[in-house]
């Protein structure tokens, strides 16, 4: 299972987006709950959904010595790989100064090592994150969602979190992006 080391990028919307989105004045809006919950909370579900990465961030991944070369990546929208490392016996990682390749595929990334897979466990760290130019039904979706959890904040904001929004028509925006099942 791949997991986020950090985001490395900027937010995937910005403040004026989503008050233009809600229609809001200056005084009427709540710059903190937007910044700080919505924006994230929105980001955060639509990565879940689709199984890739919406905000760029850098993953790692570990390849167990079963899992050849040419194997699809676990997160969508993969940008470029940082570091190849052989996991050693004691958890130690050892980088590797190996080729690799990214072959793209409508929805899925698969990493290439056109000089042969290396020996034993990989841990692999790579940048993904989605170009919303080239999706711009993935900016519509965090837009609608973003309006929609600002609209009724009072039910689905709770404390610090944003609870999961209807599931709709709307998440068709995001099908350029989903993953497809791998069972």
């Amino acid at each position: 299972m791949a997991r986020r080391i950090a985001y490395t990028g900027e937010p995937v919307l910005s403040l004026d987006e989503v008050a233009r989105q809600c229609r809001l004045d200056a005084e009427d809006m709540q710059a903190a709950l937007i910044e700080q919950v919505i924006i994230p909370g929105i980001t955060q579900q639509a990565e879940a959904l689709a199984g890739a990465a919406v905000r760029e961030a850098e993953y790692q991944e570990h390849w167990p010595a079963s899992y050849a070369s040419g194997r699809v990546l676990e997160i969508g929208q993969v940008k470029a790989i940082v570091s190849v490392c052989q996991v050693q016996a004691d958890g130690s990682e050892q980088p590797l100064n190996v080729a690799t390749r990214l072959v793209h595929s409508a929805k899925e990334t698969r990493l290439l090592f056109p000089a042969g897979r290396p020996a034993g466990e990989l841990s692999i760290r790579y940048l993904a994150g989605t170009d919303l130019d080239r999706h711009p039904g993935v900016r519509s979706w965090l837009l609608m969602h973003a309006a929609t959890a600002y609209e009724h904040r009072e039910t689905v904001v709770t404390g610090q979190t944003l609870a999961k929004l209807p599931g709709t028509f709307l998440d068709s925006l995001l099908s350029e992006i989903t993953l497809p099942a791998r069972f």
